[in-house]
């Protein structure tokens, strides 16, 4: 379970409702305080921070001890992009403990000044940034609570390999994880974006829409 001096600590504040008055006092919604202080996901840095703020609270009474950079009961899996050669194997892997498809109440991967949670010492991906993804849309292939590794194409409008798992991320915030396919009808200004879940529809995007986009190269699925 995740947050658990957190958790504590909003007990011992002996809230009347304390998903509903943290979401108000914070401005988060009520189903991300709800799964911070169930426990389900890490909260992440910049809840902390906010949280000790505003209760005037010290960070460090918050924060759990860190995890193992590499949770032994997980699997690396390396998408087809994943064999491309790196030449940065001495490099460890900065990790980033936030939920890639998430809102934009979290920090985000795309900002240079986020500090890493940690550093993971995966060789198969040194080179690339690490995250969390918890959305459900790439299983059966990426499960959700998987890591991923990627990497940020920066001339993605010049040249894009179409057909590989890419994240991407919108001007208005929203972020997706999909595999990019040609729009066959207008691709100088449409990406189609598919599923691995086959209860997710396909759907155009305009390329004017997005801020950036991020190659997987791969993923640590937690063991069932």
């Amino acid at each position: 379970m995740y947050n658990k001096k957190l958790i504590e600590k909003v007990n011992s504040l002996e809230f009347d409702n304390s998903v509903t008055q943290i979401a108000n006092d914070l401005k988060y919604s009520k189903g991300t305080v709800s799964s911070y202080l169930n426990g389900k996901i890490k909260a992440s840095k910049n809840f902390i921070e906010e949280f000790a703020n505003f209760y005037r609270i010290e960070k460090e009474e918050l924060i759990d001890e860190k995890p193992l950079p590499v949770p032994l009961d997980s699997e690396i899996v390396k998408s087809k992009s994943g064999d491309q050669s790196k030449k940065h194997s001495g490099m460890l892997v900065p990790f980033y403990d936030i939920d890639f498809s998430a809102g934009a109440d979290i920090a985000t991967v795309d900002n240079v000044q986020v500090t890493p949670d940690y550093y993971m010492d995966v060789p198969e991906f040194s080179g690339c940034t690490a995250f969390r993804a918890y959305s459900d849309s790439m299983e059966r292939l990426i499960k959700s609570g998987s890591i991923l590794f990627g990497t940020k194409v920066e001339e993605w409008l010049l040249h894009l390999e179409y057909g590989q798992i890419y994240g991407i991320i919108c001007r208005d915030g929203r972020r997706y994880l999909k595999y990019i396919r040609k729009n066959q009808e207008n691709p100088k200004e449409l990406f189609l974006l598919k599923s691995e879940n086959e209860s997710y529809d396909d759907f155009d995007i305009p390329k004017n829409a997005i801020r950036s986009v991020w190659l997987i190269h791969g993923w640590l699925n937690k063991r069932t």
